[in-house]
């Protein structure tokens, strides 16, 4: 989700360049579509072959593309193998091994959680793409973000009819440690949560999704006991059920192993160029919007001394607050460290300085419970998209900020970033949608209010009754305004006017404003209902399938 875009209408997607500099790229705007069942797809769902080809053709290093072999075949064994755990697999019958496939893989990931149906519109093109194209499509569970509140909203009215948001919870705490840690806290709650949705969301929806979903929860959190993991594997057994032929694997089980280690080395071993080219890449973003957080859209890495910080976590299960990684030189090793001031939470590990290759087996031989290194957002996609991928799939916010990851990959990595598309829609509750007339009716009304105060002479019955005579001096004081410097006895006479026209207008001024309150009413209730941010397990299924397969025609 992207709260901080506003819903204008797809068009407005727009390359920025600066003025003098049409010669230079600029960043492109992605922004959710304002229409119910419209979908942001670019480039076109019909250039993914193009796309797909481009990717595959570009010309690599023996070490890119031999990591790249490495990194797939991995990749798909461990896809395969976890969507076995819970689900049938496609293609589990083929007899080539999964090191000499050579099949296209087309990617897309989210965290995992009861996203809004927008998100769920990326795994549907995903599985479409896999099948047009004859890839693999494989969707990439991010679990080593920080998990939000363990709820949803679902908009409701209260006794007198008022509409308002009300949270319906299917687990309790959890916030603050990533999704991989967050065990089931109050497994009662974890299970009546379908039948409190149903009876909050009733009054709009007869039949919503969550009756379908929530079975297969229940079977996931007992196998998982993961909060996370079990949403992320109902969703996905909900789409074998739909007939979708996907495979899926979490971000956590993708970074095991070598493949990972030996694309962690390539930034360890020339950190000092890493991070500078890093920090380069945030700041001409935030140099191009005009942006002055130091946050956003990532903050730089920091220095300390001879310590280097890099885009990675470490945490573990005693220890499930994610901590920054650091690194250095030091003794003719090379350090990793959270650099914890305590001995014994401190996550800590010495490296060859002198053999990337043996330092990448000692670092995918660390990986513990309880020494878990994770990719930051940007290192995630990089990793998924020169490695594991042939095409991937973002939403908006991915597509966003993965610009910067295109300059890094750009001037550290000396590699052609592979083209992606962005692709996310907008589905509303069935019988909600936005009034198109509606802003500009209340502006007509402000308009209006506005000159039965200070422009009475203007409304249109100001020459009924008393009026007319006010609007007449008032018009006799405009045309004969005096010269600037002589106006005060000229400004009180029309104060006096206006004050008079507008106690004359009260009762139409007060219409008006009981008018433009109902309207402000209707559109705030309308922001709730018709919000294109609620949970895909609030629609009807066959709404969302029907919109889904209409939006990608």
């Amino acid at each position: 989700m992207d709260p901080d875009w506003n819903d204008v209408p797809c068009a407005d997607r727009q390359r920025k360049t600066r003025p003098g500099e049409a010669a230079e790229p600029g960043y492109l705007a992605y922004r959710a579509c304002s229409d119910n069942h419209s979908a942001l797809i670019e480039p076109p769902l019909g250039d993914a072959e193009l796309l797909l080809k481009g990717n595959l053709d570009r010309q690599l290093s023996s070490f890119w593309a031999g990591l790249r072999t490495q990194s797939r075949a991995q990749l798909l064994g461990d896809a395969r193998q976890y969507t076995s755990a819970y689900r049938d697999v496609p293609g589990a019958t083929q007899t080539a091994t999964t090191s000499r496939d050579s099949t296209p893989i087309v990617m897309a990931g989210h965290q995992p959680t009861l996203f809004h149906p927008g998100v769920w519109f990326k795994n549907f093109a995903l599985q479409r793409l896999g099948g047009d194209l004859g890839a693999h499509a494989i969707n990439l569970v991010i679990d080593n973000d920080v998990a939000a509140g363990r709820s949803i909203r679902v908009p409701m009215r209260d006794a007198i009819g008022r509409v308002y948001f009300s949270s319906v919870h299917y687990d309790e705490g959890g916030a603050g440690i990533p999704y991989e840690q967050a065990k089931i806290r109050d497994l009662r709650q974890f299970d009546r949560f379908d039948q409190e949705v149903r009876h909050a969301i009733a009054p709009l929806v007869a039949n919503p999704l969550v009756s379908e979903l929530w079975p297969h929860a229940r079977a996931a959190i007992r196998r998982c006991e993961i909060a996370g993991c079990a949403l992320a594997q109902a969703r996905h057994r909900l789409e074998a059920d739909l007939g979708w032929q996907t495979l899926e694997i979490p971000l956590g089980v993708a970074v095991r192993g070598l493949p990972f280690a030996r694309f962690v080395m390539e930034m360890i071993d020339d950190a000092e160029r890493f991070c500078q080219v890093y920090n380069d890449a945030a700041e001409h973003y935030r140099a191009w919007h005009g942006i002055r957080s130091t946050a956003h859209p990532v903050p730089n890495l920091g220095r300390e001394g001879d310590w280097l910080e890099l885009p990675l976590w470490v945490y573990g299960n005693d220890h499930p607050t994610r901590r920054a990684v650091w690194v250095r030189r030091h003794g003719g090793q090379i350090e990793l460290s959270d650099r914890r001031s305590s001995e014994t939470a401190r996550r800590s590990l010495l490296l060859p300085a002198d053999d990337r290759d043996a330092a990448a087996e000692v670092l995918a031989e660390s990986a513990s419970p309880e020494f878990k290194l994770r990719p930051r957002a940007l290192m995630t996609t990089m990793f998924a998209r020169l490695l594991l991928s042939d095409l991937f799939l973002h939403g908006i916010g991915g597509g966003k900020y993965d610009q910067l990851a295109d300059r890094i990959i750009c001037h550290f990595f000396g590699v052609t970033p592979p083209a992606l598309q962005v692709v996310s829609a907008t589905v509303r509750l069935p019988g909600q949608d936005r009034d198109p007339e509606r802003p500009h009716a209340m502006q007509v009304l402000q308009s209006r209010i506005r000159d039965t105060q200070y422009h009475g002479e203007l409304w249109t019955q100001a020459t009924a009754g008393r009026r007319q005579p006010l609007a007449q001096r008032k018009r006799e004081l405009l045309e004969h305004m005096p010269s600037q410097g002589s106006r005060a006895q000229w400004h009180q006479d029309i104060t006096h006017v206006n004050r008079e026209l507008a106690a004359e207008l009260q009762l139409q001024r007060q219409e008006m404003q009981a008018e433009l309150q109902r309207l402000r009413l209707e559109a705030s209730e309308e922001q709730i209902l018709a919000s294109r941010e609620l949970s895909f397990c609030l629609f009807p299924r066959q709404d969302l399938v029907a919109a889904f397969e209409q939006m990608l025609r």
